[in-house]
């Protein structure tokens, strides 16, 4: 990212500063601490038996370590573990599971899917995508992990994306009964361990009926959400915010015990001139570079946070090799926070930067905050959170154009000049002058701080494509 392209002004103004007496330095606190909450943020990867390694998990780890980032969704695939009835092979699981929890203190929360031939009526292209004609040997296996890895394992994921026909064939009501199937095996083992629910790939229309009409809210305890919104769903990313709501009213209907978990969202780093997929395309020249994938992970993380999401996964740790076999189109190789070799891309640097700043928890905005742009009509979006110790976060950007301006040309390289500010105010004192930052969590400039008993209004200037990330540290009295 450009340096300084995000933010041109930031300042303090002193409102009454001739004023005396502690009218003059007002506070808007609620009574009693704020609830703070703690949202994991992770990473996924893939182990496919075919390329796998001990060796390639242990860099990965090592990777998770400096970006600070305890998390990994990790499949496992129930053919290549069962590829025969009866016949397991936990070899490799068995030490990857040690490894990450045991050296390096990892929290795993795997997925089991995909139907043995052995078990399936499919043919021999989608064999692995079709309901199992037993459900029961499902739950065998369920039961063998849940004893096996007891105690380090503590969420065990039942299927990918049932309501994607990638990966599911079957329909809502054959996937509660291969979930019910596992999700009491699991219970006769340790009833303490969680139950999640397949990612959803964003049909939400799925995730009801599988509540209304099928006992969704009976099997498990955390309900997944999947997105890809600008890769593969059309929609802009600010539509996440009313995804995650879609699916916390279903839960909510049901009584509101399950906890909500975004366990797979991720933006890619291809295209071909203007197309990314069959389903997007790009307007501006910015999209889908490695400079913006570090950007919409930050709009991204900041709308989830803000959300009653519990726990995010970014897809993917790293790009797969070339020689690795993807399921869907290019984008599955583009995914990563860092290429194949575990370089790491910018959007690594913005992720280790959202870990480092929340890993203390986090609370709402104080009371009396103001986030006013100063254009209208407005495309600007943000969030704000205090953090600790009484640090106050303001995320900002402006949101993807509705509907998509015309491009220049069919190379999808328009330019983004848009430009609008966003004024921050509120009555609270700071102890020294804010902090600005990039997507990457560079320090982009600094303010002075003004006399005490000044008021804040920080003016943050924006232009499209960028995000801008304030840090002030508040007085606590």
């Amino acid at each position: 990212m450009k340096r300084g392209a995000a933010m041109l002004l930031a300042r303090w103004v002193a409102l009454g500063a001739l004023a005396t007496g502690p009218a003059c330095a007002p506070r808007a606190r609620e009574p009693g601490p704020p609830v703070r909450r703690h949202v994991p943020l992770g990473l996924c990867e893939d182990y496919p038996e075919e390329s796998r390694s001990l060796e390639g998990a242990r860099e990965d780890f090592e990777l998770l370590r400096r970006l600070g980032i305890s998390t990994l969704r990790v499949s496992l695939g129930w053919d290549a573990i069962e590829p025969e009835r009866d016949r397991y092979d936990f070899e490799f699981w068995d030490a990857f599971v040690d490894l990450a929890v045991r050296e390096y203190h990892l929290t795993l929360i795997p997925y089991v899917a995909y139907t043995p031939a052995w078990n399936s009526d499919g043919g021999a292209a989608d064999y692995w995508k079709t309901p199992p004609r037993e459900p029961a040997e499902f739950a065998q296996l369920m039961g063998l992990l849940a004893r096996r890895y007891a105690g380090r394992i503590h969420s065990w994921e039942l299927w990918n994306e049932p309501d994607n026909r990638d990966y599911w064939l079957g329909s809502a009501a054959d996937y509660a009964t291969l979930a019910r199937a596992g999700a009491q095996a699991i219970a006769a083992v340790d009833p303490h361990v969680d139950v999640v629910s397949g990612g959803l790939a964003g049909h939400t229309e799925f995730l009801a009926e599988l509540f209304d009409a099928w006992g969704g809210a009976s099997i498990f305890d955390v309900v997944n959400l999947h997105a890809y919104f600008e890769t593969w769903n059309p929609e802009p990313l600010e539509s996440l915010s009313g995804y995650v709501a879609e699916a916390a009213a279903i839960v909510e209907r049901h009584g509101g015990r399950q906890a909500i978990w975004m366990a797979e969202i991720g933006y890619g780093t291809y295209r071909n001139g203007r197309q990314v997929s069959a389903q997007t395309s790009a307007v501006f020249a910015y999209e889908h570079t490695l400079d913006y994938q570090a950007v919409v992970l930050a709009r991204s993380l900041a709308l989830l946070l803000a959300s009653p999401v519990s726990l995010v996964a970014w897809y993917e740790l790293a790009d797969p090799p070339a020689t690795d076999a993807v399921i869907g189109d290019v984008n599955n190789r583009h995914l990563g926070v860092a290429f194949a070799g575990r370089r790491p891309k910018p959007a690594a640097a913005a992720l280790a930067f959202f870990a480092r700043s929340f890993a203390g928890g986090f609370s709402p905005a104080p009371a009396g905050l103001r986030l006013q742009p100063l254009n209208l009509p407005s495309e600007l979006e943000a969030r704000a959170f205090l953090t600790a110790p009484d640090t106050l976060v303001v995320v900002a950007w402006l949101r993807t154009p509705v509907p998509q301006p015309q491009p220049q040309s069919g190379a999808g390289d328009a330019a983004d000049r848009r430009h609008e500010t966003l004024r921050v105010s509120g009555p609270y004192r700071a102890r020294r002058a804010p902090t600005l930052y990039d997507a990457l969590g560079r320090a982009m400039a600094r303010t002075s701080h003004q006399a005490a008993g000044a008021a804040l209004e920080l003016e943050l200037e924006l232009n499209g494509g960028e995000v801008l990330i304030a840090e002030v540290e508040l007085s606590p009295d």
